[in-house]
């Protein structure tokens, strides 16, 4: 049952579980969604081995404003797709909320790798504030 969990959750886990081959979807899902929302999270640069790990800084982006919008639309995809090797495809899709203007919303569907194809597609939403954090939530 160790399979779908992310490195640092198999080095956090107890030693004493036994390993599996099988797959438990749910809790692959669980933990990409963990994971993502952990590395959107982190700033562009802010790894010096990896420079280009992490998102661009939302500050820096909103002097580019309405371009801002596609650039993370493709900077979320790219970066999701380089270093969480789990999935194989990220589509990724702005939502307007004229209610919020200092944040962006988008859309994210992922397919994973070893999944089929009914259980290994999910969707979340990502909500970038301000000041650039970014939360994710169910779509």
């Amino acid at each position: 049952m160790l399979k779908e969990l992310s490195l640092f959750e198999r080095l956090e886990a107890d030693s004493s579980r036994a390993y599996s081959t099988g797959i438990d979807h749910q809790s692959l899902i669980g933990s990409v969604k963990s994971n993502l929302q952990q590395m959107l999270n982190v700033r562009e640069g802010s790894v010096s081995p990896l420079p280009d790990y992490g998102m661009p800084d939302f500050n820096d982006l909103v002097y580019e404003f309405p371009d801002a919008i596609y650039q993370l639309q493709v900077a979320i995809r790219q970066f999701l797709l380089r270093y969480e090797p789990r999935i194989d495809e990220v589509l990724v899709s702005y939502i307007p909320d004229s209610t919020q203007p200092l944040q962006l919303k988008y859309q994210v569907e992922v397919s994973l790798k070893s999944a089929s194809e009914a259980s290994g597609t999910f969707q979340f939403e990502t909500v970038i504030t301000g000041s650039g954090q970014a939360f994710v939530r169910a779509a």
